[in-house]
């Protein structure tokens, strides 16, 4: 009978008494120079890590390109060295430079590092071979917040043997404890060309570089510095606006705000409470650097979702999830500071809390809010370990406006995963929680259940939702209230031996139920994919058959000048899909469906086109284009989007995102110039423009109808 685990975690012992076959960090008084030489003798006098295997494409064997990972303990931080072999170093891909590009396309290399060694927290740090960095915070074995920024450095050349990497990471930007001489880390390969993967622990297909159970040991980090006292982070910004303009019926434009150069200063300050608990205060922040908002037409009823893009909240943010990411969330952090249109309001002051103290981790987050939309907001967050990896959990959120609104939501949840037999995971998670909007109005409740088997060769899922009509959050996202949701999927993934294809994908359902709190079916979605491909060379393809049912209550306007009428429609799909190799020069992907929709019919096509120029351009191009008709109405709904990253280097970068559609009848641009003076120390520039486009024959594109450039200097210190 296989056997049923939590993974319980074996606590380090202090280095004298870890075993011998742990490798060690080398202690070292010299200040390494961070060259990508690893000339120094400390490198070949360091323990040497080199047992990595293959978690694809074959799982348990030796990786196919040798690698060597040794470790210094420096004054200033963990440097790490890499010694990346390879029989082909021509075909190396190095396609990137820009800041945290997620380097998918390249060849690269990661550590994961947990300083407390309690298999629950860490970070992850990644390099290619040109230099450039990405970073991320642990959440879950399935996901981390690729937001988090770290200040570090790398750098990295190509040689006659492949490439070699110099990490340096500062003991200030990670988190440990001073009991505990041995940390949990993992070292991960990917070879572009091979779309090959190796680890040096948790190779199996089930675990992977976030499955911090299976993370290797390395010893001797006693006796480390303490953290900085404080860590500072001034800014100064200046601004120049154009003035605001609105078209006229004449052909013209008319100005309804005036140009005008603005001053910025702010303040955000990191203190270190203990070394496993952070505390930040951020004073008149500015998010001028923070990626815009990608232009989408909605052809549904249901409002959209659109993520964080401001340091502030992205930082540390998994702590605050509750509830179902994009769909049923207590806590979603732009109704802080931004409109519902997505304009910026005022924050004079923000603090936040999280970290871990013993078993607990903790989260807490305070805003305050002016300029016409005066609030207080709080979170405050708390997860209890329990089992293993598990935790049982509790947040509140608070909204309190000097109109006398006071709005406050709560719950409880829960995360049990399991091990089954040798290397299955199974997942059972769920929450309940209450909202009220006003003191005396009506509170709603939450309620759900999860059940989650996500292992290579089978994913199965079937989750629960009960929403109330009175469930709404004031600092939170639902998407849909007053209703109960059943949901979830089967998926099968056989890997056939040998041959071009390296994995099948069978769907035999996945589904979406919602009915409303009175048993009337309100909408669904089901879809089988009957064949579905992965190949060995990172093509993709599969087609999809799709049945969809929706009963708006109510007529809404799907698009501009078309308004579907309330009542019940069923509606059947084909979808086809592919995703070309990433480490092509030339990349394609498309998406195309076709079939009935609502009362009428649809094609939709999607096409993405990537050109990457080694190593200093990478443009990706994406066009959606939707033929409708309902009943007698009839329309083409159409977006354009257009990204180049252009990097002088790892450490100058600029980006242009140029993006239009015809349901606004906007078009966007946003520049950015990014320049890391030194780790920490930036300077952004960062120009944007609009223009209205509902007569494209009218637009003066000379003459945007908003548009502004901002300069903004931060510069980092510790003390």
């Amino acid at each position: 009978m296989a056997s049923l685990t939590t993974a319980a975690v074996a606590r380090s012992q202090p280095a004298a008494a870890s075993p011998p076959d742990v490798p060690r960090v080398l202690r070292t008084s010299r200040l390494i120079r961070l060259d990508g030489e690893l000339t120094e003798p400390e490198w070949l006098q360091a323990d040497s890590i080199t047992d990595f295997l293959q978690r694809d494409p074959q799982e348990g064997q030796p990786a196919s390109e040798r690698t060597v990972v040794r470790l210094l303990a420096t004054p200033n931080g963990l440097a790490i060295g890499w010694w990346c072999y390879d029989r082909q170093p021509e075909l190396i891909v190095r396609s990137q430079l820009r800041r945290d590009a997620s380097l998918s396309s390249d060849d690269y290399v990661t550590v994961a590092i947990d300083g407390l060694h309690d298999q629950r927290s860490g970070f992850y740090f990644r390099t290619n071979a040109n230099g450039a960095l990405w970073d991320g915070e642990h959440l879950t074995f399935e996901s981390g917040n690729d937001n988090w920024d770290g200040v570090w450095d790398a750098r990295a050349r190509v040689t006659a043997d492949g490439y070699v990497v110099e990490m340096l990471i500062p003991w200030a930007t990670l988190r440990y404890r001073d009991d505990r001489a041995v940390w949990g880390m993992n070292f991960r390969r990917f070879v572009r060309r091979k779309n090959e993967e190796q680890l040096w622990r948790a190779w199996k297909r089930t675990e992977g570089i976030r499955f911090l159970e299976r993370e290797g040991e390395v010893a001797g980090f006693d006796s480390l510095p303490p953290r900085a006292r404080v860590e500072l982070r001034p800014y100064a910004l200046g601004e120049g606006r154009l003035a605001n303009r609105v078209l006229l019926p004449t052909g013209g434009d008319s100005a309804t705000r005036t140009a005008g150069a603005y001053g910025h200063v702010g303040l955000d300050v990191k203190i270190p409470i203990t070394r496993t608990l952070t505390g930040d205060i951020t004073l008149n922040p500015d998010f001028a650097q923070a990626e815009v908002d990608r232009q989408i037409v909605n052809l549904t009823r249901f409002p959209l979702f659109f993520p964080e893009q401001r340091l502030f909240f992205t930082e540390g943010a998994g702590i605050f999830d509750f509830g179902r990411i994009q769909q049923t969330q207590m806590f979603y952090s732009r109704r802080i500071g931004l409109s519902s249109s997505g304009t910026p309001v005022h924050i004079p002051i923000g603090v936040r809390m999280q970290g871990r103290a013993g078993r607990n981790q903790l989260g807490l987050l305070a805003a305050r809010t002016a300029a016409g939309d005066d609030a207080t907001n709080l979170v405050a967050r708390v997860k209890r370990d329990v089992l293993g990896r598990g935790y049982v959990g509790a947040m509140a959120t608070l909204d309190d406006r000097v109109n006398g609104t006071t709005s406050v939501a709560g719950g409880v949840d829960f995360n049990l995963p399991w091990i089954v037999g040798d290397d299955q995971n199974l997942v059972l998670l769920g929450n309940a929680a209450w909202s009220q909007d006003s003191v005396g109005g009506p509170v709603g409740g939450h309620y759900r259940v999860i059940v989650d088997y996500p292992n290579d060769r089978a994913d199965i899922v079937v989750r629960l939702d009960r929403i109330d009509r009175a469930y709404n959050p004031s600092l939170g996202f639902v998407q849909q209230r007053g209703v109960t949701r059943l949901g979830g999927g089967t998926s099968i993934t056989p890997r056939p031996r040998g041959g071009p294809i390296r994995r099948l994908e069978f769907d035999l359902l996945s589904y979406n139920v919602v009915w409303d709190l009175d048993g009337r079916l309100s909408n669904a979605s089901f879809e089988v994919k009957p064949l579905g491909l992965q190949f060995q060379s990172g093509d993709q393809f599969e087609i999809n058959v799709q049945r969809a049912f929706d009963a708006p209550d109510e007529a809404f306007e799907i698009f501009p000048g078309t308004t579907l009428a309330a009542g019940p429609y069923w509606w059947n799909r084909v979808e086809v899909q592919y995703s070309g190799n990433e480490a092509r020069p030339v990349r394609y992907s498309v998406n195309a469906s076709t079939g009935a929709f609502y009362d009428g019919r649809s094609s939709e096509v999607s096409v993405g086109m990537r050109v990457r120029r080694t190593p200093h351009l990478l443009a990706q191009l994406d066009f959606v284009h939707s033929d409708v008709r309902l009943g007698d109405a009839a329309f083409a709904a159409q977006t354009a989007r257009l990204r180049a990253d252009y990097a002088v280097g790892p450490r100058l970068n600029t980006t242009l995102f140029a993006q239009w559609d015809n349901e606004s009848d906007r078009a966007s641009v946003n520049a950015r110039l990014r320049w890391t003076v030194v780790p920490g120390s930036d300077l952004y520039v960062v120009w944007n423009s609009n223009w209205d486009t509902d007569v494209l024959s009218r637009v003066r594109w000379s003459r945007p109808q908003r548009g502004g450039l901002v300069a903004k200097y931060v510069y980092f210190f510790r003390r």
